[in-house]
Order: structure tokens, then sequence, then C-alpha cells
């Protein structure tokens, strides 16, 4: 059978015909001009496959190529790159308060046109490491807003006042106090009736703003506090925390709330100074 195999597969598979030198010039240049024509995307994919095979982070640095290339082509490399750059310090701050109290938790993986997570690979043993997690996100976030502020001082480039303003917009919106968003996390562990102040919110944002996004976080928050309400007995130890850090992540919060909606105006206020200024000079 091994022969009859051998003899059949070779009647049906012709060798392979020699190229002209002609032929093999012109498939190069196709080839090169192909490059040419495509060297930012060879670049960076280049890049990115390097990243790849570094670390742990190898998801991450794919994810965010591909989020900053499908955001480039609505607003720009510029605002692409600073844009996911301000979501990766955000995700890092979780990443880093998450190892230090040894969570067992990945890489940030960014999703397009949603945001970027890091996924628990151990579960919080308390509201008490939920909030620290939590909270490592927007203080990086706050960290981020002043650099670029600080970086709009000396440039006087009105772009890093925009991403300012974006940056401590994007926090702001986590710190709100319902659900998954950062502000939940940490408002339950200091109080959870702080949820209903949450709730109230979104509704707010939802009708004013359209802001539809918080349905899906008002949805998974109410499924939530009716498993917390079903298993009192579980969710009582899992609540419980010392009253010294209730006092001290809710000051840390408010502390992070009140600095954060500081730098979005101010921010926004500098950013329309400058177009205010550009728009008298014409």
């Amino acid at each position: 059978m091994i022969g009859d195999e051998k003899s059949y597969v070779e009647d049906i598979v012709e060798k392979p015909k020699k190229q002209s030198p002609r032929t093999i010039i012109g498939i190069l240049i196709t080839l090169i001009l192909g490059l040419l024509k495509f060297s930012k995307l060879a670049v960076i994919a280049k890049f990115l496959l390097t990243l790849l095979k570094a670390s742990k982070f190898a998801g991450t640095f794919l994810s965010m190529g591909l989020t900053i290339i499908l955001y480039a082509q609505i607003y720009g490399w510029l605002f692409a790159i600073g844009f996911v750059g301000v979501i990766f310090v955000h995700e890092m701050g979780h990443y880093v308060t998450s190892t230090k109290i040894g969570l067992d938790v990945s890489a940030p993986t960014f999703i397009p046109f949603l945001g970027a997570f890091i996924r628990m690979k151990s579960i919080p043993k308390s509201v008490r490491e939920e909030a620290i997690v939590a909270i490592g996100g927007p203080a990086a976030g706050a960290f981020i807003t002043l650099v670029c502020i600080g970086l709009y001082s000396i440039t006087g480039t009105p772009f890093w006042a925009g991403l300012a303003y974006i940056s401590a917009l994007i926090n702001v919106f986590n710190l709100l106090p319902f659900g998954f968003l950062d502000g939940g996390r940490i408002s339950k562990a200091i109080s959870p009736f702080i949820w209903i102040i949450g709730l109230i919110l979104a509704i707010i944002l939802i009708w004013k703003l359209h802001a539809y996004i918080l349905l899906l976080i008002v949805f998974f928050g109410i499924l939530e506090i009716i498993s917390m309400y079903r298993n009192k007995a579980q969710t009582a130890l899992y609540l419980s925390v010392e009253p010294i850090f209730r006092f001290q992540i809710g000051v840390s919060y408010l502390f992070l709330l009140v600095l954060l909606v500081g730098l979005m105006m101010y921010s926004l206020d500098i950013s329309t100074a400058f177009t205010d200024s550009l728009r008298d000079m014409r």
C-alpha cells in the first residue's frame, strides 16, 4: 500500500518549473513595491510581534496596537496613541495594586471602543482587597492627568490639555459609585448603601446625557444587589472591614473624586481659553 500511495503522489504532483531570471526579478520588484506601500503597517506589525514574544504583556501590547490602529482611522494617530496610553496607565494602576496585595491577575487587555480590563485569576477575599484594587486605577489616572497638564505647561501644546481633560473624564466616570465600576467597588467598602446614590446618578446620566453604556452597568449592578441580598450571611462576612480602613478608603475616594473633577474643569478651561485666543487672533 505504501508503494502504491507513493507512486500515486508522484503521478499527481508536478515537479516545480524553473523560473526565468526575468520572472524572478518581476516578483521581487512586486514584493518591494508592496512593502513600500504598506511600510508603516509593516513596521507597526514587526514592533508588535517583537513585543508579543517579550513577556506576559504580549496580549496587552497586541490588543493595544489593534486598538490604536482602529482609533487612528477615525481620530488620527496622535490622539489614538494618547487616548490608549492614558487608559493603559489606569489599568496598570489596577494591576500593580492587585499584585501588591497578592492577587493573581492578568495583564491589561484592550477591547476597541469599549475600554480595557484586567482579569482576576484569584478572587478577592474581602471587600477590603476589592477596594484597594479598584482605587489603584483612578489613582494612576490622576497621576497621568497631572503629567499631561505638566506637559501642556512646558510645551504650550493644546493636545496635552485636551488629553488631560479626556483622562480626567474617564477616571471621574469610573468613580461613579455603582456596579462593577471602580467607584462601585470602593464605595462598597465604605457603605453598600452608597450604591443607591450611584444608581440614581447613573439613571440621570442615561436620561440627560444618553450615556447608554451605563445601562449595562445598571443591569449587572442590580444583579449583584440581588445576589448579595440572597446570600446575606456570606455578604455580611465579605463586607466586614475595620472602621479605620472604612475611613481611610472613604477619604481617599473623596480626595480622588475632588482632584479629578478639579483637573477636568481646569484642563477644559485651558483648552477652551487656547481655542478662544486663536479665534480672537483671526
